[in-house]
């Protein structure tokens, strides 16, 4: 293929006829790429991501890289998806005007923003788990396309997210005749437990040319769950307003406060805008997210994109905010998934026409309403064809009623006098109320608190369990822990505390503990939904069958337990191999939840297994034309014989196709389908704990032989980028160091516990592993140590394979001992190795200024280029550090000039360092000033010494010198 750099929404010289149809395409393009590297091998646990991993390496050069590009387009409107980028949509363009109703950016350009590292700005990523840029946002995700039966064409992206266990699919569709196209996600918690809640689409979107936010709302509240006015802040700033955003940070608006189903943005010096749809009990969450205007926020202007400018980010969420910890203490609480449940919902992306500003939208456009001294205008900018009626009501008069014939994208404007509706007043209706207008307060305000009771106690039975409960969802075990067994030394028969205690202890495969917990709780009531469930979760787990089915069944009473519990009880009967009863169960669960796909998957087992081959492929087929992703479907499909080997592998084109297949492979396990679990892992034979798993199963089935093959191929495989975390592996890895005893066995075993909040458990583990040649084992097992077991450990790594990560952790070992010399031994070691590598020359040059090397110090960090991760401070820190140093030190040569020029020189903001300049009231210059008022005293000139001690403002030296540089200065 012939290499050519393009921008990808580039507006083609030669546009096809589209004739009422939409088409979908695919194609490799080449496109400008700064690549993403250097996947961290070292496992860690303790991280909330695990068993994902980082990548840690970013470039400054650009290589042309080849991407996979699916483009959706219809006359009005053309868009297009990546992917292997996490199967965001890049970009979308209004055909008419030639402009980008979604941003999209010129460059693949990866830099340090999310979870696991690498992140692109624009387009529309696609968030679900625990917290915001995740996991699968830079990484390839499963896709199909397909040109549907009405015209329409659809590409379909999906992952299985594995910190939550979940499922999610977005469909992306593009009508033939409309100029709007919809994400209709399906989220489906696949566990068998609740699972934290997270879910918000991020768009990008220009940041130039007097761009307005059209976001209806009272206030907003910032991930803490703060709150705030708008659309003025209280010192009065039109925060709506891009450009009057030119103070402080970066910003986060959750904007709140009316009952609302619709945000925009409005480029008034461009004469175009954009908007976003969804009804409001479909996405609360209402978020403008602005980079400081200040160098401090623009500089990632160059960091992540190359000409296509500043960017702004609105986003779509499914709760009011993106919940940080502290957001607990307030009304706006991290929520759960509860188990099996499905949410599905649809939301509309479309470009807005020159109506001069936005103030209402639905699917079938926006609206501008303007009162002009004796006239009211009505702009309205259509995204359909259609004929309609527009309606004018003063309050509930109808005082007009206009015919229209509309045509998606071009304007119509409507005029009358402003008598015909009081100011306050007035109502534009659309078509059969398609489109709804209202300048009544009554009609869009909404009135529920947004702060929590100054005097609730949160020491209290039931605040100790809100905490504990908020970790959990959060997934901070140890916090959730914390806190629970707190609410239960108060109160040890506080009954949802008791459940939640059950529920974690479950999480982690602590099943007899779970179950004293459950049986507290059903000695207390016998009928609670959520004992009971979890009772049966922990019963079935160990093997207890009829107990199982005695909590489902009574669970089951419960409507927030009903369909899961259903769906359990037919899992139990597919145990006993009663599949008619499964049949039964799992058309019940259906009943109360139509979307359940795990009741599906067990139908659709259930009729195979019982020969009727039909019903089975009519379930299958029911849920593929909607969710052709549905990977637990298509294996039914592939069992049943309609598809080969190649064509369900050929699917799965995520970056953990691996674990998607064992995360089937063990739901066949444990429902007792021991040929199907086998079909799986053949699918992941090259992975070693598949291959655990089958050598296990082998066992079980009395097939020694086998199970030795598959145990020896298990073992040597290679460990790297194994990371397991499920509990239900750890009696294959058990019973294969009873077998044939290796380190891996204990080392993969040891991780789960990890995992599992058991680190004591680990830790043992992993000194009992001996001395494999093997770095990131080293550097992982020194993660739980301290002193010289953890020094040794680090030694071992670098002696068996030398990497910078290790002179990294080496450094910090060194600087925690106050081991100076020897840490600046390993940064000249590791620099000369690579003398750009940022990261552990940031920490080197911190080590030369502790050893009183400041010039040495500067030097390195002035020839250092730092790409660095969003909100990091550490080279301007160090930069800081090593001026201000400097100058104390001049201070006790008496060299008080040279020391005025180091403080000077301490608040240049070098760009190289991966830090832009804030504003200046965002800058504590104390420290400085105190610095060059004893250089003035020092210079006999006590008018400037008093002018600089004045900016200081107090004698609390420590305030402000949190590094300890003023303890240098000679009394």
């Amino acid at each position: 293929m012939k290499k050519v750099i393009v921008i990808v929404l580039g507006i083609l010289a030669l546009q096809p006829s589209f004739a009422q149809e939409a088409i979908i395409s695919q194609c490799g393009q080449v496109i400008r790429t700064y690549p993403f590297s250097d996947p961290d091998p070292v496992a860690n646990p303790s991280k909330s991501i695990y068993p994902y991993f980082r990548y840690d390496g970013f470039s400054t050069k650009t290589i042309d890289e080849e991407w996979t590009v699916v483009t959706l387009e219809n006359e009005y409107i053309k868009l297009n998806i990546f992917p292997e980028i996490g199967g965001k949509v890049w970009g979308a363009i209004d055909k008419k005007s030639g402009k980008q109703f979604i941003y999209s950016n010129d460059a693949v350009k990866f830099r340090d923003i999310s979870m696991r590292g690498p992140w692109t700005s624009g387009g529309i990523e696609f968030n679900f788990g625990i917290i915001g840029h995740a996991p699968t946002t830079a990484t390839p995700v499963d896709y199909c396309t397909a040109k549907n039966g009405d015209g329409s064409v659809s590409c379909w992206l999906s992952s299985y997210e594995l910190v939550t266990r979940t499922l999610w699919t977005v469909e992306v569709r593009l009508e033939k005749d409309k100029a709007y196209f919809t994400t209709k996600t399906t989220w489906h918690n696949y566990s068998a437990i609740d699972q934290p809640y997270y879910q918000w689409m991020n768009a990008g979107y220009h940041a130039y040319g007097n761009l307005e936010f059209a976001f209806p709302g009272t206030d907003y509240i910032g991930h803490a769950g703060d709150l705030h006015s708008y659309p003025v802040s209280e010192d009065g700033k039109e925060i709506s307003w891009y450009e009057k955003n030119d103070f402080g940070g970066a910003k986060s608006y959750h904007v709140l406060g009316k009952y609302n189903d619709f945000y925009g943005a409005f480029y008034h010096d461009d004469k175009y805008g954009s908007v976003h749809v969804s009804d409001y009990q479909v996405k609360l969450g209402m978020k403008i997210w602005i980079w400081g205007l200040s160098r401090q926020g623009m500089i990632w202007e160059d960091l992540l994109t190359n000409s296509n400018g500043q960017y702004v980010e609105l986003q779509s969420g499914r709760m009011f905010n993106q919940p940080a910890p502290a957001s607990s203490y307030t009304p706006f609480r991290s929520e759960s998934f509860a188990p099996q449940e499905t949410d599905v919902w649809t939301e509309y992306w479309f470009p807005v026409e020159d109506i001069k500003g936005i103030v209402k939208a639905s699917r079938i456009g926006a609206i501008n309403v303007i009162r002009d001294n004796d006239k009211i205008r009505v702009l309205y900018s259509p995204t359909v064809n259609m004929s309609a009626h527009m309606k004018i009501f003063n309050g509930d008069r109808q005082m007009e009623d206009i015919p229209l014939e509309c045509k998606a994208l071009e304007v119509l404007e409507k005029s009358f006098p402003s008598s015909v509706a009081a100011e306050g007043r007035l109502k534009v209706v659309i078509g059969d109320d398609l489109l709804v207008y209202s300048e009544i307060l009554e009609d869009n305000i909404t009135d529920r608190p947004k702060v929590i009771p100054a005097d609730f106690d949160w020491d209290s039975v039931y605040g100790l369990y809100v905490q504990g409960e908020q970790f959990l969802n959060q997934k901070d075990y140890g916090k959730a822990a914390e806190y629970l067994e707190k609410c239960l030394q108060k109160d040890k028969y506080f009954l949802p505390a008791l459940n939640a205690q059950a529920s974690l202890l479950f999480r982690l495969g602590r099943c007899e503990d779970a179950l004293a917990s459950c049986r507290t709780s059903l000695s207390l009531n016998a009928y609670d939904g959520k004992a009971n469930y979890i009772y049966g979760l922990c019963c079935q787990a160990l093997g207890k069958n009829t107990d199982a089915k005695d909590g489902f069944s009574v669970a089951a009473r419960d409507a927030g337990f009903r369909t899961a519990a259903f769906e359990k009880l037919a899992e139990m009967y597919v145990l006993d191999k009663d599949y008619a009863k499964a049949v039964e169960f799992a058309l019940s669960s259906l009943k109360y939840n139509a979307e359940n796909l795990s009741a599906k998957n067990i139908l659709a087992l259930a009729y195979r297994k019982m020969g009727q081959k039909d019903k089975a492929s009519q379930v299958i087929s029911s849920v593929l034309r909607t969710l052709p992703l549905a990977h637990g479907l298509r294996f039914e499909n592939y069992m049943l014989g309609n598809v080969t080997d190649a064509e369900f592998v050929s699917s799965l084109s995520g970056e953990f196709k691996r674990e998607e297949i064992l995360e089937l492979e063990e739901w066949y396990e444990q429902i007792g389908c021991s040929q199907e679990a086998e079909k799986l892992l053949g699918f992941v034979s090259d992975y070693p704990i598949a291959n655990y798993r089958l050598a296990y199963m082998k066992h079980i089935a009395g097939e020694e032989s086998a199970a030795l093959v598959a145990l020896e191929k298990a073992q040597e495989g290679s460990p790297e980028f194994v990371f397991p975390f499920r509990p239900s592996t750890l009696k294959s890895l058990k019973w294969a160091q009873d077998v044939k005893p290796c380190w891996k066995n204990e080392y993969y075993e040891a991780l789960i516990h990890w995992a599992c909040q058991d680190e004591a458990k680990a830790l043992a583990l992993l000194k009992g592993c001996g001395d494999p040649e093997y770095a990131p084992f080293y550097l992982c097992r020194a993660l739980l140590e301290s002193g010289e077991e953890k020094l040794a450990d680090l030694l071992k790594a670098e002696k068996t394979q030398e990497s910078w990560r290790t002179g990294y952790a080496l450094i910090n070992y060194y600087m925690s001992a106050g081991r100076l010399s020897d840490a600046e031994a390993v940064g000249k070691k590791y620099m000369a190795k690579d003398k750009d590598d940022y990261k552990v020359g940031l920490r080197y040059a911190n080590v030369l200024c502790d050893e009183g090397k400041y010039k040495e110090s500067l030097a390195l960090l002035n020839r250092l280029t730092v790409l660095p991760s969003e909100g990091a401070q550490a080279g301007r820190m160090a930069f800081r550090k090593a001026n201000l140093c400097l100058a104390v030190d001049c201070l006790n040569h008496k060299n008080y000039k040279k020391a005025l020029k180091c403080v000077d020189d301490s608040e240049v903001w070098n760009e190289n360092l991966g830090v832009g300049k804030p504003y200046d009231d965002m800058i504590d210059l104390r420290l400085e000033n105190y610095i060059r008022a004893k250089a003035y005293e020092g210079l006999g000139n006590k008018e400037k010494a008093e002018e600089c001690m004045s900016k200081v403002g107090t004698s609390d030296t420590a305030s402000f010198d949190k590094d300890g540089i003023l303890s240098k200065l000679k009394k």
